[in-house]
């Protein structure tokens, strides 16, 4: 028996480096309340058919989708498609699949990614223009390099950091990775907070995550500039976009800063860093919720 489509469009949303779909908790039990069905899809699923289900888990019973690009499951969507591990393009195609599938069940989606999950979104908008998609919100994202420079140095950072993952090994890294400035903020959260993140960041392979830094790396992106013509273009399809940043990132509040420059509405979050859902997540699930608003979230943009 097939599920009406809910007038309220559902959320698919993507979680950044070395996360886990639990990441999205509290945003996701938020936007639940407000009457979305939210999908958190695991990034890091191998070849073979994704079991992707709905946050509120199953005894929802069962969903049927039309189509042939995957089956359906208890209380979820499955999609078979090629190893996303591979390459940043086969993880867009699998995102482009996810969110065909649910706007066949459920209605077109609003997309949502953070930082890598953002750049995966970013990318899967160039990639697939014609998605059908309720909103889209970047958070945290980087959205492609400069120049041919730009890559290269990229490339070259990336291929540092899977080396020093691979010798080194996950709790090593994570010690380093942790001093890193964008998570400065983080330091400040209640020490049970920091201990979720470490465990969940320390759950991952080193094997895994060197291997997703050098085939989802920022360095196969197309150029920013290529990138926020995409986005620039579903607004003007109509579809609300939106970037988020915290405003004490200072390097994702300049990539806001030229999203703006590009005519992408804007918000930057006060008294945070980097991961904005986690450090405000209800501030976050607002900001989230309020892309479908009538005429276009605009409170927090930058003038």
């Amino acid at each position: 028996m097939k599920t009406a489509i809910p007038t309220k469009p559902p959320y698919v949303l993507l979680h950044g480096f070395a996360q886990a779909p639990a990441t999205w908790g509290e945003v996701a039990r938020r936007l639940q309340a407000a009457g979305h069905r939210t999908y958190a899809p695991d990034l890091y699923e191998g070849k073979g058919d994704l079991k992707l289900s709905s946050w509120e888990g199953a005894g929802e019973g069962e969903k049927e989708t039309e189509g042939g690009e995957g089956d359906t499951n208890a209380g979820g969507i499955a999609v078979a498609e090629r190893d996303p591990l591979t390459s940043l393009e086969a993880v867009c195609d699998r995102a482009a699949a996810i969110i065909r599938l649910i706007a066949q069940a459920d209605g077109a989606p609003v997309l949502v990614g953070y930082s890598m999950g953002g750049r995966i979104a970013a990318e899967t908008v160039v990639r697939h223009p014609n998605l059908p998609l309720a909103g889209l919100v970047l958070e945290s994202a980087g959205l492609g390099p400069s120049d041919e420079a730009a890559r290269a140095t990229l490339a070259e950072r990336n291929a540092t950091w899977a080396r020093r993952l691979r010798e080194e090994g996950v709790v090593a890294f994570m010690d380093w990775w942790e001093t890193l400035p964008l998570f400065a903020t983080q330091r400040d959260l209640p020490s049970e907070a920091r201990a979720a993140i470490r465990a969940e960041r320390e759950a991952h392979s080193a094997k895994l995550l060197a291997r997703l830094l050098e085939a989802w790396g920022a360095h196969h992106q197309a150029a920013e500039a290529a990138t926020l013509s995409a986005v620039s273009d579903l607004a003007r399809q109509g579809v609300p976009v939106l970037y988020v940043a915290g405003a004490l990132d200072e390097k994702y509040a300049a990539v806001a800063a030229r999203a703006h420059a590009a005519g992408i509405p804007v918000v930057l979050v006060p008294n945070v860093g980097h991961n904005v859902h986690l450090e405000s997540p209800s501030a976050f699930g607002g900001i989230a919720e309020g892309v479908l608003a009538e005429g276009g979230f605009v409170e927090g943009a930058l003038a």
